[in-house]
């Protein structure tokens, strides 16, 4: 299954704008609507609170939109709907709309007056619209909100924000790639591993993240010009969502190389950033959105009632797998992603490594599920393994799992079901969904400057994250110390074996 939607979403109004933000959102919101009705695409607005009161959008979607536009829900708290609660809304900038986390996201609010609003919420939408939204997204939403709605209204799918770091104030790391998961009541951000602790509604990722320079950034970028490259992403407000070639990349990517069975982008554009920036680029990518083979363009709800249908109440294992690079340096980047981890191999020249290693724990609860959120900022994350992103400074390359240091170029295929083979030479990573089985003759496990407490006893790594507890077993090895806190592993034969750990 090969799906696109087209999400924009819809901000009443943007104070930090230095013209009048409420015409000119108007006005990129109806130039959007209008592209969706003339290319015909299925397509999908998502509407805060503050746009779906206001008579002027309720007029616009009711004269404009078609029976393939989808109306749901952007859940960013705004001021009206505070006061529609009898809450206090705290921009210190006296905004209506204040896009740091205290206080423009659920999390900045008690477990009860979350529900409040999102009930709220709701309530107002289907007012005014006739039906409660079957889908709701955010660029990030608390686990206790998501359990709420899952439980109490019938939405067919979530979406929240890539995994980016300290990002307009929001920070997610050692997520799901790109793809969708059924994420855990205690930590959204973590697909759950039992049905007790499953929200039976998929969560998608947003924005169309480039599998190669969104994790690190600029790191594998090497001349100045492709360094002011940034955010990398399908959004056609950047370098990367606005040129031809790129977006071409990406599509192919996504959609002809493996996937193990879904593969996913989601297009357009917030209002808020204005229609002169962005529209040229979305023109173009629904342009090319003619050329793709095999792939529903289709409205949001419809991606994730067929996802479930698909997968039951289960988290696949997928991938992404980048076997080229739209800027032409020379690197490839795979992302493999199941229930229990995410795994990401990476070839730089000749060196291969895995420079994200995270395992998903149910049990892993999110900070802000019964705590209130008081700062601007929040952090959504997973357990580390290997975590080159945060462990190393951004310049440096030597870190990570290395696997190889004469590397050449490698291929992915699926091997079975769930399962992906990375092969370059007569080495290869083969990852299933409880473990990652490594054929080369030395793997240095090397962490820089871990942020989380690691100890090895025999042949397991005890991990300590946040007074977690958990482990990476290696088996068909020996293990040793080696320099400056890094391990070597010699296989026992030949391969051995990195096993993701609960404890």
């Amino acid at each position: 299954m090969k799906c696109i939607n087209i999400m924009n979403f819809v901000r009443y109004i943007d104070e930090r704008m230095d013209c009048d933000s409420v015409e000119y959102q108007f006005e990129s919101t109806e130039m959007e609507l209008d592209l969706c009705n003339e290319y015909g695409y299925e397509n999908t607005f998502l509407l805060q609170y503050d746009a779906v009161i206001s008579e002027r959008y309720q007029k616009l979607f009711a004269e404009k939109a078609t029976e393939k536009t989808e109306l749901g829900l952007w859940y960013e708290i705004v001021k009206p709907l505070c006061d529609a609660v009898g809450l206090p809304y705290r921009s210190e900038l006296g905004y209506q709309w204040d896009w740091h986390i205290n206080p423009g996201f659920s999390m900045a609010y008690t477990p009860r007056e979350r529900e409040l609003l999102i009930d709220e919420a709701m309530r107002k939408f289907k007012e005014v619209f006739g039906y409660y939204p079957k889908t709701v997204a955010s660029w990030l939403m608390d686990s206790h909100t998501i359990a709420y709605l899952a439980d109490h209204y019938d939405i067919s799918a979530f979406a929240n924000c890539r995994d980016q770091v300290n990002t307009d104030a929001y920070t997610l790391i050692g997520g799901y790639f790109n793809q969708g998961y059924f994420p855990a009541r205690k930590n959204m951000f973590s697909p759950a591993q039992t049905a007790e602790e499953r929200v039976n509604v998929p969560m998608l990722r947003l924005l169309g993240p480039c599998p190669v320079h969104n994790y690190e950034n600029k790191k594998y970028m090497q001349s100045f010009e492709r360094n002011r490259v940034t955010p990398c992403t399908l959004e056609p407000i950047w370098h990367t969502g606005k040129d031809r070639d790129a977006v071409r990349w990406f599509f192919r990517t996504y959609f002809e190389n493996e996937d193990l069975g879904f593969s996913y982008a989601q297009l357009g554009q917030e209002n808020s950033f204005g229609w002169k920036k962005f529209m040229p680029g979305l023109r173009m990518q629904f342009e090319e959105l003619a050329e793709l083979k095999d792939v529903r363009i289709e409205k949001m709800s419809k991606t994730g009632e067929a996802f479930k249908k698909m997968y039951g109440t289960k988290t696949p294992a997928t991938a992404v797998v980048a076997l080229d690079n739209w800027d032409g340096e020379d690197v490839q980047s795979v992302y493999y992603d199941c229930e229990n981890y995410m795994a990401n191999i990476i070839r730089h020249e000749d060196r291969v490594s895995i420079r994200a290693f995270f395992l998903f724990d149910e049990r892993y609860a999110e900070r802000y599920l019964e705590d209130v959120c008081t700062t601007f900022d929040a952090v959504y994350d997973n357990l580390p393994l290997m975590n080159t992103q945060n462990w190393t400074d951004k310049t440096d390359r030597t870190c990570g799992i290395i696997l190889d240091t004469e590397g050449s170029e490698f291929s992915a295929e699926k091997r079975g079901e769930g399962e992906l083979t990375v092969r370059w030479g007569d080495k290869w990573v083969n990852f299933c969904e409880d473990a990652v089985c490594v054929c080369a003759p030395r793997l240095i496990f090397r962490p820089g400057k871990p942020d989380t407490e690691i100890r090895r006893e025999d042949n397991t790594l005890y991990y300590n994250h946040r007074g977690f507890a958990y482990a990476l077993r290696i088996e068909n090895a020996a293990v040793a110390d080696g320099d400056a806190g890094e391990f070597i592993i010699t296989p026992v034969g030949e391969s051995c074996i990195l096993r993701p750990t609960r404890l």
